[in-house]
């Protein structure tokens, strides 16, 4: 899951979603838009079936990824509209042979690009010997024809302030987003949906000439694939879901989950690993006074936030409480961010202090100290967005984001519910979940949709993959899927949190994953594997989840490799 300001949620303390508020039914929100419903696959017209994709090499030889564009209706359910749209589509091949299988994968979001799950799917060694590893950019994203939500208003005040000036803008700020989205997006953000996403899926096979796809879907990917196999079970072959959504409930039930989720990673798995290695990184020899850091520091930068120029002037940062904050939600995805958080926390602190006592010039000073390639590390990570479901921080993407968690399922309409649920979680977690009602989807009209609820019913086994630490997506979300799935395999990774695991967080993990996708043997029974624990702190330099073991980086990396090749 991705997680950012517009749209965030959470479990509050010892309650289920009910407990903190009632969701109406669909019918309890407003559904004006003219799109048509698409709540079951529609035939294809054969002017679709008819194109032939043009594929060019896009990023380096060694890559050895193909791209095209192929056309699709912008709604399924009225396909001689003659409004089509573009999207972009990757795929690698195997290096000898002709490939017997098609992988298809996507990173999350939702609405995150996808181009670089094909070579990534084919950089894992069993899959690239038989399977044509397949990628896209969804609908409203990347280098698919694009939604936009450029100029809205941002919720840039405190989410902590209970201030009724405050509430007012939150309120404000959700209520213009969608007239904002659909001012830039021209029409096409009713469109934007699961329900057309999975058919613009299944032209892809079709294009391609296979009967059956496998899938690899992370986080939001899991909702995808859990909805293509719904439209499309006859064409299901071995899908793997990781880091899950609970596909079977409401988008609203997935984020609800996260203040809880994003607490528990930062105090049980962050703060505690920073007080074992405190003769190295300095932030607290216990848990709690870790924590006790972190908030004095968010309530220095709230008082006099820090805007510094790096890098001889060519860029500004700006530090208050909001990005402290969004630079600790984003590096709980990955324990391989934990060493830089903790630089990172320490740098804030030396900064703030240095405003304090010597104005904005001894900040200044401060800054200009440190090295050329820490500079440009924190710009990197200033400009960064979490890992998960929101990939390259494009404005589509971010657009593609709101308008499929809005569109695909109720939410309830008013601020109050927003309100409510911020006032119920934020004093337990604090991290996020003051920012619940900072959410475009309490004041969203949705289109006409119903989609049919996933069972797995009918469907091949489905193997699900978890950590019980993932902040992002709640293990208890994948528990009630799981629950809910008819024929799922749950394998749980224990001691572990990182959100995305298959592709080199967990060799147990990787090991069931990859002779279920080479084989179709799946574990007779739920399995667990154990976590490989978070390592120490390198001595002369902190390390990154840009490092291999970060699949949903690696991923963006790649998506970033071979995008923009396509017209």
């Amino acid at each position: 899951m991705k997680f950012v300001p517009l749209a965030v949620g959470g479990a509050a303390l010892g309650l289920s979603a009910a407990a903190v508020l009632v969701v109406p039914g669909s019918g309890a929100t407003a559904s004006t838009q003219s799109a048509s419903v698409v709540d079951k696959p529609h035939p294809v017209a054969s002017k679709y079936l008819k194109q032939r994709p043009r594929w060019t090499k896009c990023g380096e030889e060694e890559f050895r990824t193909y791209c095209a564009k192929i056309t699709v209706p912008r709604d399924w359910a009225n396909q001689y509209s003659g409004n089509d749209l573009q999207i972009a589509v990757s795929k690698v091949a195997p290096v000898k042979g002709k490939p017997s299988r098609v992988v298809f994968g996507n990173p999350g979001g939702p609405g995150g690009a996808g181009l670089g799950m094909a070579p990534y799917l084919a950089s894992q060694a069993p899959l690239a010997k038989d399977h044509l590893a397949v990628g896209f950019d969804p609908r409203g994203a990347g280098g698919s024809s694009n939604v936009s939500c450029e100029g809205t208003p941002g919720y840039t005040m405190d989410a902590r302030d209970r201030d009724p000036a405050t509430r007012d803008l939150i309120a404000e700020a959700s209520e213009l987003a969608q007239p904002y989205c659909d001012r830039q997006s021209r029409g096409l953000l009713p469109y934007v949906t699961t329900a057309q996403t999975v058919q613009d899926m299944d032209l892809i096979r079709q294009l391609l000439g296979f009967d059956t796809i496998d899938y690899v879907g992370y986080s939001g990917g899991t909702w995808l694939g859990a909805y293509y196999q719904t439209y499309f079970p006859e064409h299901v072959g071995r899908f793997v879901l990781d880091s899950n959504t609970d596909f079977t409930k409401t988008w609203m039930d997935t984020f609800v989950s996260q203040p809880q989720a994003f607490e528990r990673r930062f105090r049980e798995d962050f703060a505690t690993w920073a007080a074992k290695y405190d003769d190295q990184l300095r932030l607290g020899s216990s848990p709690g006074a870790i924590i006790r850091r972190y908030e004095r520091l968010r309530r220095a930068l709230k008082q006099q936030p820090a805007t510094e120029e790096f890098l001889d002037g060519a860029i500004k940062v700006t530090y208050d409480q909001n990005s402290l904050d969004q630079m600790i939600s984003g590096d709980m995805y990955s324990k391989l961010d934990f060493p830089l958080l903790a630089a990172d926390l320490l740098f804030l602190e030396e900064l703030s202090a240095a405003q304090a006592k010597g104005g904005p010039q001894a900040a200044q000073r401060h800054v200009d100290a440190l090295s050329t390639t820490r500079q440009r590390q924190l710009v990197q990570r200033a400009d960064r967005t979490p890992i998960g479901l929101r990939m390259l921080g494009e404005d589509s993407e971010d657009a593609t984001f709101t308008a499929i968690t809005c569109n695909d399922t109720p939410w309830p309409q008013g601020r109050e519910h927003g309100e409510q649920l911020a006032a119920r979680l934020g004093p337990h977690f604090p991290l996020i979940g003051w920012t619940m009602a900072e959410n475009p989807c309490f004041a969203w009209d949705r289109p006409n949709l119903t989609m049919p609820t996933p069972t797995g019913e009918g469907l091949p086994t489905t193997l699900m993959v978890q950590s019980v630490h993932d902040p992002a997506t709640s293990y208890s979300l994948a528990l009630s899927a799981h629950s809910r799935y008819a024929g799922s395999r749950l394998v749980t990774v224990t001691g572990e949190g990182d959100h995305g695991v298959y592709g080199g967080v967990n060799r147990c993990a990787d090991r069931i994953v990859n002779t279920f996708l080479t084989t179709g043997a799946a574990p007779a029974k739920d399995t667990t594997c154990a976590g490989e624990g978070i390592p120490a702190p390198e001595k002369d330099a902190p390390g990154t989840g840009e490092m291999s073991g970060a699949p949903l980086r690696r991923i963006a990396r790649f998506t970033q490799a071979v995008s923009g090749y396509l017209p």
